[in-house]
């Protein structure tokens, strides 16, 4: 791995490197400070919201080049389906071994060779088809369980509490409006514009965006994909994201393909019920 290259700086030029570091570093931290602390996604997308426009960390780059976006959205759709592949109903349903064996050993390292934890949903929120198959006792019903947990008891048992049958309308737009685009505009700011060329060289952001790193990239990336739960896909998407950035040059690229993969998990987690993903 090559060195990290620095420039002598001028006062002004130290002075506007440290502003665009901070204009990066900071919405990143925030926004995970506001993942641990708020549980409010509507709070979380209005803070999202604010930080880009206390900081604007596009400041530093050129405005969106719209010959970029079919290739954006291409890239988007690809990851989504890299995102959820193994997991798919059509998957589970045809080859169960193959999604046992991706959960245990690319899905939540903080439990490696363990498929995802399963949890019952309330007898009240069963069918009372099955209420009354268990209560007979009868052989080879059982309860339901889903990956991801749910309300316990009221009008809502059964459900995630991001369920738009629970959120309401505004709350799961603004839910996906947090997803497909604070998130991506936060972490490809963050992640390709920022850290990538910054551990290459000072002031990062005269570093040449097209300049093909394999190294950083990769770290990089294993950096992006253990931040998620799905951490092998994870990685593979820093990996695309950060191709489509070197490639075009354009960090609206990356975030058009970002939001786009978030943007059809969103519809994909609510048609499916599949809120493991969220």
């Amino acid at each position: 791995m090559s060195e990290r290259l620095h420039n002598e700086l001028t006062p002004d030029e130290q002075k506007e490197n440290s502003a665009a570091v901070i204009a990066h570093v900071l919405p990143f931290a925030f926004w995970l400070t506001m993942l641990v602390w708020i549980d409010e996604y509507n709070a979380r997308t209005v803070g999202g919201l604010v930080l880009l426009a206390v900081f604007r960390p596009w400041r530093w780059y050129p405005k969106l080049n719209w010959r970029n976006v079919p290739a954006a959205i291409a890239v988007g759709i690809l990851i989504f389906f890299v995102w959820v592949g193994l997991e798919t109903p059509w998957v589970s349903e045809r080859a169960p071994a193959v999604t046992e064996w991706y959960d245990r050993l690319f899905v939540d390292l903080t439990k490696p060779f363990k498929t995802r934890q399963l949890y019952e949903i309330p007898l009240s929120a069963e069918t009372p088809e099955t209420r009354e198959a268990l209560a007979l006792g009868i052989e080879g019903v059982e309860r339901t369980r889903r990956p991801f947990e749910v309300i316990e008891e009221g009008e809502h048992a059964g459900l995630h509490a991001y369920d738009p049958r629970v959120t309401g309308p505004f709350s799961f737009w603004m839910h996906m409006l947090g997803t497909t685009v604070i998130i991506a505009i936060i972490e490809e700011f963050f992640f390709r514009g920022f850290l990538y060329r910054w551990m290459q060289g000072s002031p990062f952001f005269k570093i040449d965006a097209g300049r093909l790193h394999w190294p950083m990239l990769l770290l990089i990336s294993v950096f992006f994909g253990v931040e998620h739960f799905e951490w092998m896909a994870g990685i593979i998407c820093g990996v695309a994201f950060g191709l489509l950035y070197i490639k075009t040059q354009d960090i609206w690229a990356a975030i058009i393909a970002h939001g786009t993969t978030n943007f059809i998990l969103g519809l994909y987690v609510v048609k499916y019920n599949a809120y493991q993903f969220w």
